[in-house]
């Protein structure tokens, strides 16, 4: 079974799936909505890494610590006063707004996480290389590039190590070792591109228009499923607009048991939006299990 999610679905339904859910979460400030998408796409992401390093999974957690703690030293409003600090009050509501505000930008690194493994390079190209050559092929070397950095870096700090023993050395000596190791990945990281632009430019890519060996089918199914994708975000505005998902974090945050619980539908339709892929990607790996289970 493929580890990537929405197989079996054309391209641009996935992409468009992953847009939506983009936008989603970043036109709204709703502690229950950043909650259910942040919840989802960490259970799917930890899913897709069955067996495999999770050090990508804490990367985006810095950035709720790092929020949650400095937004109440530059913002003080709020009328719960926790302490007092260089004569500026530090409030509940500031550490509550920071740590949503924190949770949203972690979202958005496991959505991007999740639309890459989701679609991956040659299905990107087989959407944009015709139309957008250039430009998706920016965006590809950008998504390859990144694990490729990491795993030189990996490589080379180890051998470096191995031979230079910094591990032993004073703080000065080693942050001499980092800068210089900063160096040779940017260097390797230059001569790849570059190497990389001459091999296509070699090879003709963007002087005509584009063919494809792949081909994908469009599906009714995938008919259904942008029609959904576009109604639920239709229904996400028209919420928007009548004030369903508004949350007041100033001067006191909103009660979220009572905002549910008067706007329930709307909730329980973002539920559904949220958790569709994993849930899908929950009953591909029981049939695949079922099936194992048979053989």
């Amino acid at each position: 079974m493929h580890p990537s999610f929405f197989r079996q679905t054309h391209p641009f339904a996935t992409s468009s799936y992953y847009i939506a859910a983009l936008l989603i979460v970043m036109s709204t400030t709703n502690p229950v909505i950043i909650t259910c998408f942040f919840l989802s796409n960490v259970l799917l992401r930890l899913l897709d890494l069955n067996g495999k390093s999770k050090k990508s999974m804490l990367y985006p957690l810095f950035f709720i610590g790092m929020i949650t703690v400095t937004n109440p030293l530059f913002v003080h409003r709020g009328a719960t006063v926790i302490f007092f600090f260089l004569n500026k009050p530090i409030t509940v509501e500031a550490f509550i707004y920071g740590f949503f505000m924190g949770m949203t930008i972690a979202t958005v690194i496991y959505l991007f996480q999740n639309f890459q493994k989701a679609v991956d390079s040659e299905q990107f190209f087989y959407l944009f290389g015709k139309r957008f050559p250039k430009s998706g092929l920016i965006l590809v070397l950008v998504l390859r590039l990144l694990p490729l950095l990491q795993k030189y870096h990996q490589e080379l700090n180890q051998i470096q190590k191995n031979f230079q023993q910094t591990h032993r050395r004073y703080f000065f000596e080693r942050a001499r070792y980092g800068l210089d190791l900063f160096g040779h990945l940017f260097s390797w990281s230059l001569e790849n591109a570059m190497d990389t632009a001459d091999s296509m430019r070699a090879r003709g890519y963007g002087v005509s228009t584009r063919s494809s060996c792949l081909t994908y089918r469009w599906q009714k199914k995938d008919t259904l499923f942008l029609t959904a994708i576009v109604l639920a975000c239709l229904f996400f505005m028209v919420s928007m607009i009548k004030g369903f998902y508004q949350f007041n974090y100033y001067p006191y945050h909103d009660n979220v048991y009572r905002l549910m619980q008067k706007n329930w539908l709307s909730y329980l339709f973002l539920f559904g939006v949220a958790w569709l892929p994993l849930l899908k990607r929950l009953k591909e790996v029981i049939v695949w299990n079922i099936l194992k289970s048979k053989i």
